[in-house]
């Protein structure tokens, strides 16, 4: 059977078939078939390779049916990493297996319990994927990526991984968990030995690395003390990247607290006092219910908003609108005396809370997208100049007169002076904020002071976003603006100095430096401009990893040799270099999912970095395919007694 029980596998012809037309007779048609009788007969005629090898063996000195149970055992204990299961469960599978498939030997041989899973990843496994990364990182350029824990155990965890490209893609893997301990665990000094050490231990050079993806934290960046500090005296001519989620994120609560000094309004406030109201009430979520009955609406959940999350306020606040009239209706007919619910009242009863929250909802998606573009996976730094220009001029012009913007670099924008602002009257706060606003103000709800007042705190957040964002934003980095080329999209607004910028900064990776050299890179360079790509009916679906993964495999029709030999080697340079730090968030994340208060005792520096290294190994999307190399059945066999001896 295939994947599926629509289709087969022909071990014959080596390929998966469809089988649901007409079931068992398209397997007949199939092997009546010429094409399958005539490799059928040439296996035939070829002589088993077994008469070279001692009898009774097959793979690495071990029997045939040895092997497929070794080969079963790698499987499940990859499979069971890949799912986040805990080895106990393992304990379970061995009788399980045997009473399930009493007339399969190997279901008969399989014996790895807890102890022998945990062997088979530690010593197995995880070392042979780490194997390959190190022989890797030590040709290719790369880019390094950590974060540190937060210092709550003994041991504090800096997970180190890679970014590099392999074959037609960017791949992210983890090198080590480079844990540091004592009173200066979280020191630069300490952190940086950590990372050195891994390193040289694996004779992987410097001069190899190209970017340090980190956080804007001072330990992180600093100009003098710092770990970026000590890794530019190994190789100056390394990318050292902080990260601009956070900086976006920033931006944002900046200017929503210079809205709070005008309004006295905190959205992340109310967000976060709406959540725990209802968060583990079954009865005040009943009460909540029972208004939306009488509303003739759905009940919705209301979402807790978590500060330190990049993307939840706008969530949380779009929820709230949606429920905005059955929570005012709520709030009003209690009488609670919880400080929260007395602050809930006076929120719901201020008409002006609404209208906070339309801005809110109108404005926030400028973030947010950009948000969604930087926690991509897929390399995305040549976009990323682009992006934070058009990010800040989206905010400009909500509160700008177009005709300040036309012709300006963002550094060059007065937006600060008063004749380039819009009148309150002619912000850009949205389109339901600005009705709902003149509503309320015919009503009578609301003064023209007030109104005055919203006015004047939406026109102080955008500017206090706008400056924040221009002064912490890479805009002038000069590494960003030449990554554009790489962009097919973007390929004819650039220049032959956007590739020969990188040529000159990584002069040891990338040796084109002589006049012939830089001529050839010129020629690609025009070339590459001149061609015709077919594009997606999306462009945004266009996958840049895989356009210069295959363009270095075309080969010149006159001389065979690669046609964008060079111009490919520093496109996928470039494709490795960094455009966030949101790659270590998700190393976290994972930890925490096999971390748990039920595992706590994974050791750091032993099954909790296999299990790193095995999930980050790149066996999606179809694990359950993956087959263990024969150095890997061979190093399964001796697993239990390699653990035992180093313990």
């Amino acid at each position: 059977m295939g994947t599926t029980s629509s289709f087969y596998w022909c071990s014959v012809c080596r390929q998966e078939n469809s089988c649901a037309h007409q079931g068992v007779r398209d397997i007949s048609r199939h092997v009546e078939d010429k094409g399958h009788r005539a490799k059928e007969q040439s296996l035939n005629s070829v002589s088993s390779i077994a008469q070279f090898y001692v009898t009774g063996t097959s793979v690495g000195g071990m029997s045939v049916q040895e092997a497929k149970t070794r080969r079963a055992e790698v499987k499940v204990a990859v499979a069971m990493v890949q799912h986040n299961v805990p080895f106990a469960v393992a304990d379970h599978f061995s009788p399980l297996y045997k009473e399930c498939f009493r007339d399969s030997p190997t279901a008969q041989g399989f014996k790895s319990a807890s102890t022998k899973t945990t062997c088979l990843i530690n010593e197995a496994v995880a070392p042979h994927f780490k194997k390959e990364l190190v022989m890797k990182m030590r040709e290719n350029p790369f880019t390094l990526v950590t974060d540190g824990s937060n210092d709550t155990g003994l041991e504090k965890m800096n997970p180190l991984t890679v970014r590099i490209f392999d074959t037609n893609k960017v791949v992210h893997r983890f090198l080590d968990m480079c844990t540091t301990s004592g009173r200066s665990c979280g020191t630069a000094e300490v952190i940086y030995t950590k990372i050195n050490d891994t390193l040289q231990e694996n004779d992987i050079p410097w001069r190899n690395c190209v970017g340090l993806s980190i956080d804007n934290a001072p330990v992180n960046t600093d100009a003098r003390n710092s770990i970026s500090a000590r890794m530019l005296k190994e190789n100056g001519s390394i990318y050292i990247h902080g990260c601009p989620c956070h900086i976006i994120h920033n931006t944002a609560k900046h200017a929503g607290q210079k809205f709070m000094e005008i309004s006295g309004f905190d959205p992340e406030d109310l967000t976060v006092d709406v959540g725990y109201w209802f968060k583990g009430s079954t009865n005040r979520k009943g009460y909540l219910a029972e208004f939306c009955e009488f509303h003739e609406s759905e009940y919705m959940e209301m979402l807790l908003h978590i500060s330190v999350r990049w993307l939840s306020l706008e969530r949380c606040i779009t929820r709230i609108l949606r429920q905005y009239g059955r929570l005012t209706s709520y709030f009003k007919s209690l009488n609670e005396k919880q400080p929260r619910f007395r602050r809930l009242v006076d929120a719901f009863s201020n008409p002006l809370t609404e209208v906070y929250l339309l801005f809110y909802q109108a404005t926030l998606p400028v973030f947010t997208l950009l948000n969604l573009l930087l926690q991509r996976e897929r390399s995305s730094i040549f976009q990323l100049h682009r992006e934070m220009t058009k990010f800040i001029k989206k905010l400009c012009v909500r509160f700008m007169k177009p005709s300040a913007l036309q012709g300006r670099q963002v550094h060059d924008i007065l937006y600060k002076d008063p004749l380039n602002q819009l009148p309150g009257e002619k912000l850009n706060v949205g389109f339901t904020t600005r009705a709902t606003l003149n509503r309320l103000l015919e009503a009578g709800d609301i003064t023209p002071q007030e109104e005055q007042l919203f006015q004047q705190a939406a026109l102080a957040f955008l500017v206090r976003a706008v400056e924040y964002g221009i002064y912490k934003l890479p805009l002038k980095e000069a590494l960003l603006r030449h990554t554009r080329f790489v962009d097919v999209q973007q390929r004819t607004e650039c220049g032959v100095e956007d590739a020969l910028y990188f040529i000159d900064r990584f002069q040891e990776l990338l040796p084109f430096r002589g006049p012939e050299e830089q001529d050839k890179v010129c020629e690609e360079f025009l070339e590459y401009q001149l061609m015709d790509i077919p594009m997606p009916q999306d462009p945004t679906t266009f996958n840049v990893e895989e356009f210069w993964g295959s363009m270095s495999s075309i080969k010149c029709k006159v001389t065979s040799l690669s046609q964008f030999g060079r111009l490919t080697k520093i496109a996928q340079l470039v494709l490795v270099l960094p455009h966030s730090n949101a790659d270590a968030e998700r190393v976290f994340s994972m930890v925490g999912l096999n971390k748990t208060k039920t595992r706590n005792s994974l050791a750091l520096d032993g099954t909790l970095s296999s299990i790193m290294t095995v999930k980050m190994a790149g066996l999606e999307p179809n694990r359950f395919r993956w087959e263990p190399p024969t150095p890997v059945l061979k190093a399964s066999k001796t697993a239990t007694n390699t653990y035992n001896k180093k313990h």
